[in-house]
């Protein structure tokens, strides 16, 4: 899950969030302004759905997803928060999504003219 500080201050998470796994650090548990971080590589999914403050965060609109490079819009943020941990693997696991759009393809659900995939 990547998130974007979308506000001018910090944003607190907790403890486990950290910028540097490998590294501690005085800004552990903050997302800066306009900070991009990936919390998958220091929170489980689990600490990801019970977290309250990356709920509010999102709710806020102070923390936005970052789908694919691009930053979404806040409503947009909320509807992929509220689809829950198995939508969140296929949104922001590549290798998820990229098997789920060939087996789809394979199977017929999905139908693309002009399209390569690579």
């Amino acid at each position: 899950m990547i998130v974007q500080n979308t506000t001018a201050q910090n944003f607190a998470i907790n403890k486990s969030v950290q910028i540097d796994v490998n590294t501690p650090d005085a800004n552990d548990g903050v997302v800066l302004p306009g900070q991009i971080l990936n919390l998958s590589n220091s929170m489980s999914v689990l600490d990801m759905m019970e977290s309250k403050q990356i709920k509010e965060g999102i709710y806020s609109g102070a923390l936005v997803f970052i789908v694919t490079g691009f930053a979404v819009e806040q409503s947009r943020s909320i509807e992929i928060y509220d689809s829950g941990a198995s939508q969140w693997a296929t949104i922001f696991d590549v290798e998820v999504s990229q098997s789920n759009l060939h087996e789809g393809i394979a199977l017929g659900f999905i139908y693309a003219k002009n399209c390569l995939i690579g």
